[in-house]
């Protein structure tokens, strides 16, 4: 059975809308000009055609109503389902076009966040100089004293090993972990907070105080390395009519991170990452207490 898209039903109804006007001028010009029938007739023409564009108009006024009338697709539930509970944009990361999409709507977010929460593998994203991709945003906002919260995956955790293990010959350190550009910035912004956690990275999500982006993590090997291209998607804060919606289930999830993490200052401590490379002092908060 042929399936009718939404989009369908609204010209459907246009047309109708249309059509009825062109009938009742016609009758109008008609019953006037050339029948000469009694003035009742006129009234009971445009009584009906008045009939038949409220019923078109009331029919389409609801989306309830328009649930029953068009017959959704497959793309018309993934919407239907998405949208309603806050999913604004849906990202490919496998075509470029929607790689660079993102990458200036979460450019857009940043400039207009009032607080920020990250959860990732790296960060490198956000916080290393040297890939200057979202760091000159995030350094702006940092200046402007917008708190920026940040939960690192512990490279020496068995979750980081199994992912070294997938890419090629097996990464021992995590080569994309900014450490030198993360304690810099951690010196420069006390606004800045660094933790680091050893499971539950399940995903990257990026949050601002009504915005959220958010990237599964897999172990799907591609040409020897994990692809870190998947689908991302785009929430925003919002009331859903049962249960809760996606962004505040990743604001949820970020927060169980967060109490499970360790600051970077402890971190570095337990592990004396600092005598395995050269790294920039770290001016301990701990002091200022």
């Amino acid at each position: 059975m042929m399936k009718i898209r939404r989009l369908n039903v609204y010209k459907l109804g246009l047309f109708i809308e249309a059509l009825v006007f062109v009938v009742s001028a016609f009758g109008a010009t008609w019953l006037t000009s050339f029948v000469k029938a009694p003035w009742w007739a006129y009234v009971v023409v445009a009584a009906i055609a008045m009939g038949m564009f409220a019923a078109v108009r009331w029919a389409l006024s609801e989306p309830q109503r328009m649930a029953l009338l068009a017959h959704n697709t497959l793309a018309d539930k993934l919407a239907d389902a998405a949208v309603s509970y806050g999913v604004t944009d849906l990202y490919n990361m496998q075509r470029l076009a929607d790689q660079n999409r993102r990458n200036n709507d979460t450019a857009l977010t940043i400039n207009n966040a009032h607080t920020m929460s990250l959860a990732a593998n790296s960060g490198a994203s956000y916080l290393s100089i040297g890939l200057q991709r979202h760091w000159p945003a995030v350094r702006q906002r940092l200046c402007e004293r917008v708190p920026f919260r940040v939960i690192l995956l512990d490279p020496f955790c068995d979750e980081r090993a199994l992912r070294n293990s997938v890419n090629v010959a097996g990464e021992r350190d995590d080569s994309k972990l900014p450490f030198g550009d993360i304690i810099r910035a951690y010196n420069e912004f006390s606004n800045l907070e660094i933790r680091f956690v050893d499971a539950g990275m399940s995903c990257s999500v990026f949050i601002t105080q009504d915005e959220a982006y958010f990237d599964p993590y897999h172990l799907a090997e591609d040409g020897g390395r994990i692809s870190n291209r998947f689908m991302c998607l785009k929430m925003r804060k919002g009331d859903v009519r049962q249960g809760i919606s996606n962004y505040e289930m990743m604001s949820r999830h970020f927060d169980a991170l967060w109490n499970a993490s360790i600051p970077l200052e402890d971190w570095l401590s337990k592990n004396g990452y600092e005598k395995k490379i050269a790294l920039p002092e770290l001016h301990s908060r701990k002091k200022l207490i």
